[in-house]
This record gives structure tokens, sequence and C-alpha cells, in this order.
């Protein structure tokens, strides 16, 4: 099965059975339990017959869909960041205005990531566990998703409304940013998810500010 990333295939999952629908159901079945279980025990410690016993299935069974354990973790997190950046294009969808369209991304973009909490967690602990062709598929998602905040800024900048020097290096600051949500939930504890929203949404907006640049300059 061809797996893809952005508009262009990148990765090969090896896969016994040919029927493509039922492959994308059982891929969205293994995803499932898998997700819940390296999220509890880890990568390293759950095991495949783990995975195929919550799936129903015999370890056989569950090898007719994948080719290694590995291609299991691929599939848990190229399902993570292909919701993103589904959940980011529909909630922008039709937006003129830069300005409000990259609040709305922001926006959902921390929503998501309070959704996917243990997912995103076990995203940056486990990624070196994939092999070479595995973690180039994810980036290929990844410059995907900074490559939808990139093109705001870069139409804010071309509007008058942001002055941004380097849009691509703060999307990609920008999707970090979000993710402290997930990663510190440790130490905000004391910070509600409108919070950090309102917060977050109102120091980018302003630090980008063309209106803001001027004000600096004119000091």
């Amino acid at each position: 099965m061809r797996v893809m990333g952005g508009n262009e295939p990148v990765k090969d999952i090896e896969t016994i059975v040919k029927n493509q629908d039922l492959i994308s159901r059982r891929h969205a079945q293994i995803c499932d339990v898998a997700l819940k279980l390296f999220s509890r025990k880890g990568f390293h410690r759950t095991s495949v017959r783990e995975i195929a016993r919550g799936c129903g299935l015999g370890i056989g069974t569950l090898y007719s869909y994948i080719n290694t354990k590995e291609d299991i973790l691929y599939l848990v997190y190229r399902r993570i960041l292909e919701t993103f950046e589904t959940r980011m294009l529909k909630a922008t969808h039709g937006i003129r205005d830069p300005a409000l369209q990259l609040k709305v991304a922001l926006e959902e973009t921390l929503k998501i990531y309070d959704e996917c909490q243990d997912a995103v967690v076990l995203l940056y602990q486990e990624s070196h566990a994939l092999g070479r062709q595995g973690l180039a598929g994810l980036f290929e998602v990844d410059r995907t998703y900074v490559g939808i905040l990139r093109e705001i800024l870069e139409r804010g900048n071309r509007t008058g409304q942001f002055a941004v020097k380097e849009p691509h290096l703060l999307a990609v600051c920008l999707v970090f940013l979000c993710a402290v949500w997930d990663l510190k939930r440790w130490n905000l504890k004391g910070y509600t998810l409108g919070a950090v929203i309102d917060s977050l949404t109102s120091l980018v907006l302003d630090g980008i500010s063309a209106d803001r640049a001027v004000e600096v300059q004119l000091r």
C-alpha cells in the first residue's frame, strides 16, 4: 500500500491484503489500539502480539496489513499529523483576512493539541524508533502543515498586515509553540485551554502586526 504525505508518495507499507478499503479500515483499527498501548506502555515495551490481541486478530493476520512494528508507529504518527492538517484546513477555509485566518489556525492547532495530548507526547518521545524512510514521510507531512502557516504569514505580509522577516522560520516556531501545551502541561496546570489560546494568539498577532512594527520604529 502506498502511504501518502502531502501530495506525494513517501512510504510503502507492504501488505499481503490488496483490498484498499479493507486495508484502510484495518489500519485505522490498528492505529486506535496501538496508540492506547504505546501511550500507556511506550513503543518498545508494547509487543505486536498485544496490538493484534487488542484488534481481535491473530498475529499472522495482523502481519497481512503491516510489515514491521515500525510500520505501526508510522501509521500512528501519520494519522496524528494528517489530523492536524485536515482540521486546520477545514477551520481556515474561506477566510480571506490573514490576521483572522492565522488566529483561527492557531486556535484550532491548540484545540487539537489539547484533544491529542497523549498522542503528541508519544510523537515527540518515540520518533527516533522510525527508520529513515518513515521519518522522511513524517517530515513531508510536517512540511505541508508548516507550509500552510507560512502561506498565511506571506499573504499577511503582502497585504501589509504583517511584518514578518522570516515567514518559514516563524511558521516552524508557531507549530512548536503550540506544542508547549502538551509538552509542558505539568507546568501549566493552573491555566485553561481558553486562557492559553487567548494569550498565545495575542502574543503572536501583536508581535507580527505591521502597525506594531511601525510604532516601534517611531519610538
